[in-house]
């Protein structure tokens, strides 16, 4: 009876360890703990090749050091869809969320064609259910010098947005496109920025706010009050935000730290909105040492804040 007893606490244990009973408790800040902090597995992505071992690497190290969830980027969806079902096992298993993101732009000329691949392997992981995009692509990567689009561009632009958010909402996700290198606002006449995409494309569209953009990647920076009002109206439609610190010189910091818009204002928004899913995005150095001491450091800093 004794040896029946030992084998089945034995097998107990073994089941425990493979479903990630041994991660750390999860990271929760004192003033909002309703946020859920994750991380984006392309900060490691110099030590991490994107694939499947490196995602699982990704969520291994989450649950070691008790965050909630992860960006799974999947730049053009080359994943298949096998992949990601195994890694949304995976995943589960260790109490890790996962939100799938790709790199493609509204107006690439292959959108659709990552899209729909990407739509099938977004749907099979539990977290905010959502499918990322950039905003802004190759007509801004191919010109240095752009900062707005043009009218026949927006139009496109929300075009597809609709369509694409339509089509992820008849799958159970929400389509999130982020702001980048575009400017807040252009003139309503000939430049167009993110104000006027999100205010033309229907409510379907959702926002992937990246806190640190609108002042150090956006070609026209954008004053902290402008950024403010937008997030505030748009906060409903937030699917996730990677958070990001841009310094005063308009510089993204290789820890958070504070940020040109306050994350206090930020947070209050999300939590507001009960939309609690929080990403790092940091600089990604040479290192897998310094990687995991600046995400030690990030926690720190947040942890002392708020």
């Amino acid at each position: 009876m004794k040896r029946v007893m030992v084998i089945a606490a034995l097998f107990l244990c073994v089941m425990l360890l493979g479903s990630g009973a041994m991660a750390a408790d999860k990271i929760v800040l004192s003033k909002y703990p309703e946020l859920k902090m994750g991380f984006l597995n392309v900060n490691f992505v110099k030590q991490w090749p994107l694939g499947v071992e490196s995602a699982k690497k990704a969520i291994d190290y989450a649950s070691e050091q008790g965050f909630w969830w992860i960006e799974l980027r999947d730049p053009y969806a080359t994943l298949t869809l096998a992949e990601c079902k195994e890694l949304a096992v995976y995943a589960k298993q260790r109490d890790i969320e996962v939100a799938y993101g790709m790199n493609i732009g509204l107006l690439d000329p292959n959108f659709w064609e990552v899209f729909s691949r990407g739509l099938a392997n977004a749907a099979v992981f539990d977290g905010p259910r959502t499918i990322r995009t950039a905003g802004p692509g190759l007509e801004f990567a191919t010109n240095a010098k752009k900062t707005h689009w043009t009218f026949s561009e927006l139009q496109k632009a929300v075009k597809t947005a609709n369509q694409a958010a339509n089509l992820a909402k008849a799958f159970g996700l929400q389509y999130v496109a982020e702001n980048g290198l575009e400017a807040i606002k252009g003139d309503g006449v000939s430049s167009f920025g993110t104000v006027e995409l999100f205010g033309n494309a229907n409510s379907n569209l959702g926002f992937q706010l990246d806190t640190g953009n609108f002042f150090c990647v956006s070609r026209v920076w954008t004053k902290p009050e402008d950024a403010q009002a937008f997030i505030e109206k748009y906060g409903s439609r937030m699917g996730y935000m990677h958070l990001k610190t841009s310094s005063q010189e308009h510089k993204v910091q290789p820890v958070l730290g504070d940020n040109e818009l306050d994350f206090d204002i930020i947070f209050a928004i999300a939590a507001k909105n009960k939309r609690p899913y929080v990403g790092f995005e940091l600089d990604q150095p040479a290192t897998l040492e310094q990687a995991y001491e600046n995400h030690k450091k990030s926690i720190e800093y947040l942890k002392s804040k708020f």
